[in-house]
């Protein structure tokens, strides 16, 4: 039995939560984790990727945008990964609350988002076809690619787009906002935050802002 002192608490998960964490996700591809068989009739008509079909971590299918089936101040640590990007900006301020509420005195929430000055940073360094590279980031996926049947149009209900991005000064504002004051700059898997080589992973080392916020 998991006591106070031990949760740690993934939100937006997906596929790549952990073992003794406590996985929260919500949507369709959430849900398909759970339904192995429909999850592979979807991979066979090719309305999703055949590297979705992996079995997902043990989740909890939970709406972060509401209210956590937590108690407050339950959670040691919550890890927060390419999350908040996909919610309008006063989406991402609740979840915040949320987390800021569950968290105990002096427990951390670690944020991971993709970074303004780091895709910047790329678009400047890129040799072929910079402004698609930098939108491809933007946004989440290839938004340039056009669906052109059926199938590949039913595929698009399954991507979440990025809604709003942030730069370290905006991501500080919003945390702030939010009831949180400790904030610390961080870096790809560094930090003090347990399981931080599995949870952070390589895909987003360039172009990701990582910050560890202690609850005062």
């Amino acid at each position: 039995m998991m006591t106070k002192k031990e949760i740690k608490l993934n939100i937006g998960c997906g596929p790549s939560g952990l073992s003794g964490w406590v996985n929260y996700d919500w949507g369709v591809l959430p849900l398909l984790s759970k339904l192995s068989l429909i999850r592979q009739l979807v991979v066979d008509f090719k309305i999703l990727p055949r590297e979705y079909n992996i079995e997902w971590p043990s989740i909890k299918l939970v709406d972060i945008r509401k209210k956590f089936p937590l108690k407050d101040n339950t959670a040691r640590y919550i890890y927060c990964s390419h999350v908040l990007e996909h919610f309008d900006r006063w989406e991402a301020l609740k979840i915040l609350k949320e987390c800021q509420r569950v968290l105990q005195k002096g427990g951390i929430i670690r944020i991971v988002v993709p970074d303004i000055e780091k895709m910047f940073q790329l678009y400047h360094q890129a040799k072929n076809q910079p402004g698609r590279e930098l939108c491809r980031l933007w946004w989440g996926f290839n938004r340039d690619k056009e669906p052109k049947n059926f199938i590949q149009k039913l595929s698009r209900r399954f991507i979440r787009d990025h809604q709003w991005n942030y730069d370290k000064s905006e991501l500080e504002i919003l945390l702030k906002e939010a009831g949180f004051s400790q904030i610390k700059l961080s870096n790809f898997q560094k930090g003090k935050f347990p399981d931080i080589k599995s949870l952070d992973l390589e895909c987003h080392k360039n172009h990701s802002l990582y910050l560890e916020v202690i609850k005062s």
